[in-house]
């Protein structure tokens, strides 16, 4: 006769539960007492959140040490993540708290979340600086004076207790200089704690169409795409603050076909140092591996090919993109494309979804630990595209807002991929009245802390949370 599940041996019970992830501890807590008497285990809750985090993200920065953390935080964390889940799959996901404001000293630009912390990076007026999302205050650091628009950001390169981007930025005026800059947070608790950087002028050819950024551990760089060529120049430079007069380096790559800017998107991204090179057409992404050993040779090779489908986005007119915090999680990028219906004559927002690949190869510094073998995931959301500002991933890469009008009414919407089926969903997220979506000047979400960002274009700075 079968014994039941309660009456298995304690070390068995403890095998069974490391494969779980949120969840599915939550359900078998729930089917008797004997069961529910693990809830009371610290290591429990830390080899739940463990696994958990392999899969997606939850509200503590991705590096760190869950042993760390008490029972009952190890027990929020995991709540939070359910709430967060089944009101976030809702079509209408609701506002869980009050709304919170504040009018700034200035019209401001959200360039980046710290993920898990209070953390910001705005850009106010060519200054960026340290953000405290909490409190409504910057931090006491000084800020990055640019004196210029930042037009492209990297993705993170992340490590225990620290978080690095880069971005460029371009003067408004003549000459149109542009700067590469890296900064350097440093956190603890959820707070910023310093708060450095170090900057640089870079060439950009006139003629670009494409600019993009990346930063891994050790190196920074650009990619560059001149429009109707098959070549990009990849530009790689160190990251250490106290060596950045180093000269960078050029290579000239050839890409998997000719650009052209009206009707392709071209981005770079990084994963353990490797670069991979992005070419969309809204048939086909062509993913360009530049290994992390080629990438810090004088001369930068390709190392490998691959393509994923896009369905339904045949037709439409390249937008933006905008790439996760890091592939980690399974997806790479995001794709923007604008579609309009000639016999319905009816607008539309095509959201496609990159997947990849674990791909858990030797890590010799040649082998790919990224691989590309599904295909996209499209989904359309009826109706125009308010603003390119008003268009965020997360970091994980599963959940974009994006505002829309629809019959002459702004929404907040919200498209979440779903990995384990590598479809999507579309849901209209509650906001007050008392925000009003066209005067928005720049939105964020954090899947993290399950909250909106937004300031608009009066400065008013405010927080939706919706667990």
């Amino acid at each position: 006769m079968p014994l039941p599940l309660s009456d298995l041996p304690t070390d068995i019970i403890w095998e069974v539960t490391k494969f779980l992830e949120l969840p599915d501890p939550i359900s078998l807590l729930q089917t008797c007492s004997a069961l529910y008497a693990l809830s009371s285990q610290r290591s429990f809750w830390i080899s739940t959140l463990e696994r958990t985090q392999s899969k997606s993200t939850i509200a503590c920065p991705q590096y760190t040490d869950l042993s760390q953390y008490s029972l009952e935080t190890l027990k929020g964390f995991a709540i939070s993540w359910l709430k967060l889940q089944r009101n976030w799959n809702r079509p209408f996901p609701q506002i869980t708290q009050p709304v919170t404001s504040t009018l700034l000293s200035g019209p401001a630009e959200i360039i980046f979340n710290v993920p898990a912390t209070d953390i910001l990076v705005l850009n106010m007026s060519g200054n960026v600086l340290c953000w405290d999302a909490k409190l409504a205050v910057p931090f006491p650091f000084p800020a990055i004076e640019t004196g210029s628009h930042v037009s492209t950001v990297s993705a993170p390169s992340e490590a225990r207790g620290e978080c690095s981007l880069a971005f460029l930025t371009t003067q408004n005026s003549l000459p149109f200089t542009t700067h590469r800059h890296v900064a350097r947070i440093k956190h603890h608790s959820g707070k910023a704690v310093d708060f450095t950087s170090f900057s640089s002028k870079i060439s950009v050819p006139d003629a670009s169409s494409f600019q993009s950024i990346f930063l891994t551990e050790d190196a920074v760089g650009t990619v560059v795409v001149v429009d109707d060529q098959d070549t990009c120049i990849v530009t790689v430079g160190v990251v250490d603050a106290s060596n950045h007069s180093q000269p960078d380096y050029e290579s000239v790559v050839k890409l998997p076909r000719i650009i052209f800017s009206k009707r392709d998107m071209v981005l770079c991204l990084t994963y353990k140092g490797h670069l991979y090179n992005v070419v969309e057409d809204g048939l086909v992404a062509q993913i360009q591996h530049i290994s992390r050993n080629s990438l810090h040779s004088d001369r930068c090779d390709q190392s490998g090919i691959y393509s994923s489908e896009i369905p339904s986005a045949d037709g439409s007119m390249p937008f933006c993109f905008m790439t996760p915090s890091t592939p980690f999680y399974g997806v790479s990028a995001v794709f923007i494309r604008l579609k309009w219906d000639e016999d319905t004559d009816e607008d539309s927002v095509l959201l496609t979804f990159l997947p990849n690949t674990l791909t858990n190869a030797p890590d010799d510094g040649n082998a790919s630990p990224l691989a590309f073998d599904g295909p996209c995931a499209t989904q359309s959301i009826p109706g125009v595209l308010v603003s390119m500002r008003l268009v965020w991933t997360d970091h994980s890469g599963f959940n974009v807002t994006v505002v829309v009008e629809v019959d002459d009414f702004p929404r907040l919407v919200l498209v979440r991929y779903h990995p384990q089926t590598n479809g999507t969903s579309l849901h209209t997220l509650a906001v007050p009245e008392s925000i009003e979506l066209y005067n928005l000047n720049t939105v964020c979400v954090d899947d993290t802390a399950g909250a909106v960002h937004m300031i608009d274009k009066d400065g008013v700075f405010s927080t939706l949370r919706y667990v």
